[in-house]
């Protein structure tokens, strides 16, 4: 398979949505029923459809693709939640099963880093719901929570966690390390990816 990532396109917008509801559906099964019907996959469309309507210069979308077709997505944006002492934030990062668990997450984080560190977004935060399994990679890269609260959504409240990023310096040294560490597991045979090219914003 050949995995590339670039800038988010109005046309991704229908495949953003259904990879948003998929992973919600998948990664968030703890929440209730209300709370996932809500966001379903209409929701999600007419949400993305509006925020390429209203996009900034101060936010970045990131499409992971494999081949052509998009497998994920990340969004970054400035922190507007005064809760959390932060310029910048990683909004949301989803990414298909098959496609977790190698290169792409770490080099997602690292594009997101790159574009808040360079825009004067840093220290940057990140939110996760606490019974979210995969918030243990925000803790192996050096993020620290520091806010604890609900979130209420559909009239429910969801325990969430805000962490807050380690240095950039420190944050991109790890996910080099994280990257280099997965290529030496991966064999040319059973690697994630046949080619990864980047595509910058």
């Amino acid at each position: 398979m050949t995995i590339s990532i670039r800038p988010g396109l109005k046309n991704d917008v229908n495949e953003i949505a259904q990879i948003h509801s998929l992973c919600w559906n998948e990664v968030y099964s703890f929440m209730p029923d209300k709370v996932l019907a809500e966001r379903s996959e209409k929701y999600r469309r007419y949400q993305w459809s509006n925020w390429f309507k209203t996009q900034t210069t101060s936010e970045a979308l990131f499409c992971v693709l494999n081949d052509d077709a998009v497998v994920g997505f990340a969004l970054c944006k400035p922190n507007s939640d005064t809760a959390i002492h932060a310029r910048g934030e990683m909004h949301a990062a989803y990414i298909l099963p098959t496609f977790r668990g190698g290169l792409v997450g770490p080099t997602v984080m690292m594009l997101m880093a790159d574009f808040l560190h360079e825009n004067d977004m840093w220290p940057s935060c990140l939110w996760a719901f606490r019974r979210n399994k995969y918030r243990r990679f925000y803790t192996a890269t050096g993020w620290q929570p520091c806010v604890y609260r609900d979130r209420v959504i559909a009239g429910h409240p969801l325990a969430e966690i805000g962490y807050i990023s380690p240095t950039y310096d420190e944050l991109i040294c790890r996910l080099e390390r994280m990257r280099a560490s997965i290529s030496e597991r991966q064999s040319p045979r059973h690697s994630q990816t046949s080619f990864y090219q980047v595509a910058a914003h």
